[in-house]
């Protein structure tokens, strides 16, 4: 039996055209609402959208501050005013037009305003290639004064695209005080843009990239405020609708005394001076010195001196090519931890603890000094000597009395006997080994600062035979003898105080630095709590006897006793010194040789080793001597007889 399908209803008709109707109705209403808002009400919308934009402007945060170990302020920030430039599609903007109207504004007399205009085009970036995103501020000119400023904001209908901001600018305050330490600030380079942008940086943003403003960025660099503001269709503000209080950096807290520091610095200049401009051979090559002060015990750095100096305000602003040509390019790199020179006789005291540990000779051992002795022969049998500077013969001598007369003939002697005991070659990788142990040789200190050099080792090139072929290679230079008295392989004054320190407090080689704290940075600029402090850190105690050590120790305090290379200028204090001096050859043949002095005091419990290099200065004890007292007695005046720096 078939089932009965169930039949359809259709669709009422009536049904679908109320649906149609209610369709048409909605539709009638968008459309007579669009028409209304368009033709009746149009201008009135458009004047509230022309009046009630709102336009974000950033406000830099200042940097944290420097400060001495006494929390003298040593860099701060001023508020400035600085020209910006804005990139907006929603406004007419003429670029030629907007650069030339501020060339007139901005140019000074004696400046090109033609050139001043291509200048501001480029800083504007307005593409066809950005070199940053178009919705980023760029910056024109920094830290303009207040009547320029007012002129802009009377104009600005005529320069679209233009505002003048409150940024910080960083304030060096006492010029070129420790410039080569402090560093500076400058405009983020092109190549490193993408980076700092990714970290949330400005374009117009500055950043450190020198010294301690570049080692110590990320702690020194501060979050952004922002002020919001309703602007009209011509870009100009209303009314301020909110202000995000920037957040400032944090602040580093040096362990070096700005009055100590300052004393070194002038007994720096003070030297130079003198002996460039002194009657008798006046030193005509002399151009340069530097001065190292460390904490033998801590690491802690209490000077670094540099002579001449440049002043980090100089980066602030544009620098012309005569001011970088003749004051910063042959200054501005840090002596103290980049330039390279042999030791001289400082290197002494370690052929005298390499001989006593390698046991070739002992506390006790004599070796008589005649004046010269044969070391090699040359290539036709003739006797080749070492002599001692001035054809000097100082008869017997051990290890305490060759230090203090600074003997060629004894340091020769050492390294005879060890290349005896050990062959040439093990010998120089002996040498090279404790090198390294007093951190002399091609490693860096770990002082916190970015731009240090290691030191180099001297290298002579050898022909060898490789798979049957000749090559000329090079190796260490083999000149053990010369290595003996430091005149062979390259050290920074640096490295230097690092040795000398670790000589006087007993073996510990300690890591150098310069911050000794890092303090939280306060709108007020009151001191925040501390978010770090430096704890001394040892990187290696060298593998020397007690005993050893004690006996050179004793022969560098006989340097500054009567009779002693250095007795004419570090005698006769309250407190007794331990010195080296040395005279070191220049790669310059043609000039004077340089002038080196290492020492620490008090003799008995060391709280300073220093190491001074004045280049082409001569004779180590005369010219170096005369800083190092200054520098003794800089020391007994404040640390010992004034206040003593805050630690952390």
């Amino acid at each position: 039996m078939k089932k009965k399908t169930k039949e359809k209803k259709p669709i009422s008709l009536i049904r679908i055209n109320i649906l149609f109707f209610i369709v048409f109705l909605l539709f009638a209403v968008i459309i007579f609402r669009l028409s209304f808002v368009q033709l009746v009400e149009g201008a009135k919308y458009k004047a509230l959208a022309d009046t009630n934009r709102v336009k974000e402007i950033p406000f830099t945060a200042p940097r944290g501050l420097i400060m001495d170990a006494n929390h003298e302020v040593l860099v701060n920030n001023k508020t400035v005013w600085t020209i910006t430039f804005q990139i907006n599609e929603n406004q007419k903007q003429d670029y030629e037009q907007i650069a030339a109207y501020l060339a007139d504004i901005l140019v000074k007399p004696d400046e090109d305003k033609q050139k001043l205009k291509e200048t501001i085009l480029n800083d504007m970036d307005v593409g066809p290639f950005f070199r940053a995103s178009k919705y980023i501020p760029r910056t024109i000119r920094v830290d303009i004064d207040e009547k320029t400023r007012a002129f802009i904001e009377e104009h600005k209908s005529e320069l679209p695209g233009i505002e003048v901001i409150p940024d910080q600018m960083r304030n060096y305050i006492n010029g070129d005080f420790m410039g080569h330490v402090l560093g500076y600030t400058r405009n983020i380079p092109s190549s490193e843009l993408d980076y700092y942008l990714a970290l949330g940086y400005k374009l117009n943003d500055r950043i450190g990239r020198y010294g301690l403003e570049k080692q110590y960025e990320e702690v020194l660099h501060g979050k952004d405020g922002e002020y919001v503001v309703e602007v009209n269709s011509d870009y100009e503000t209303v009314e301020q609708k909110s202000f995000t209080n920037p957040v400032p950096g944090n602040n580093l807290i040096l362990s070096i005394d700005k009055r100590f520091q300052d004393e070194v610095e002038k007994a720096l200049e003070k030297q130079v001076n003198e002996i460039k401009n002194r009657p008798i051979k006046p030193a005509k090559d002399v151009e340069i010195a530097t001065a190292v002060v460390m904490n033998p015990k801590t690491g802690a750095i209490l000077a670094m001196g540099n002579y001449p100096r440049f002043d980090p305000n100089w980066y602030n602003g544009s620098i012309s090519t005569e001011l970088y040509k003749e004051k910063i390019m042959p200054y501005e790199a840090n002596t103290a931890i980049r330039g390279r020179f042999p030791m001289g006789s400082t290197m002494k005291p370690l052929t005298v603890l390499m001989g006593l540990q390698e046991g070739v000779i002992t506390p006790n051992t004599y070796i008589f000094d005649n004046g010269r002795i044969q070391y090699d022969k040359d290539p036709l049998g003739n006797p080749i000597y070492m002599r001692n500077a001035q054809g000097h013969a100082y008869g017997n001598l051990n290890p305490q009395t060759a230090l203090q007369k600074s003997s060629n003939i004894f340091m020769t002697e050492v390294v005879m006997r060890m290349r005896a005991k050990y062959g040439l070659s093990k010998t120089m990788e002996k040498m090279r080994y404790y090198d390294q142990m007093f951190g002399l040789g091609s490693v860096n200190t770990g002082i916190d600062l970015p731009e240090e050099l290691p030191g180099m080792i001297a290298m002579s090139s050898k022909t060898i035979k490789v798979n049957g072929k000749e090559k000329r290679t090079t190796f260490p230079n083999s000149n053990y003898v010369q290595q003996s008295i430091g005149q062979n392989d390259t050290f920074t004054p640096l490295q230097l105080a690092q040795y000398v320190s670790t000589i006087a407090n007993g073996g510990y080689r300690m890591q150098p630095y310069l911050v000794q704290a890092i303090e939280e940075g306060t709108p007020s600029g009151t001191s925040g709590k501390i978010l770090f402090k430096r704890e001394p850190k040892v990187l290696n105690k060298v593998e020397i006897s007690p005993e050893n050590l004690k006996t050179v120790q004793e022969g560098m305090l006989l340097v500054t006793q009567p009779g002693g290379t250095a007795y004419s200028s570090l005698g006769n204090l309250p407190i007794r010194v331990a010195a080296k001096t040395g005279t070191a050859q220049s790669s310059d043949r043609r000039k004077e040789d340089n002038a080196v002095l290492i020492g620490y005091a008090p003799y008995e419990d060391p709280e300073i080793a220093f190491a001074i290099i004045v280049p082409h200065g001569g004779y180590g004890g005369s010219t170096a001597g005369p800083i190092a007292r200054e520098i003794v007695k800089a020391y007994l005046e404040i640390y010992k007889n004034g206040s003593n720096p805050k630690q952390e």
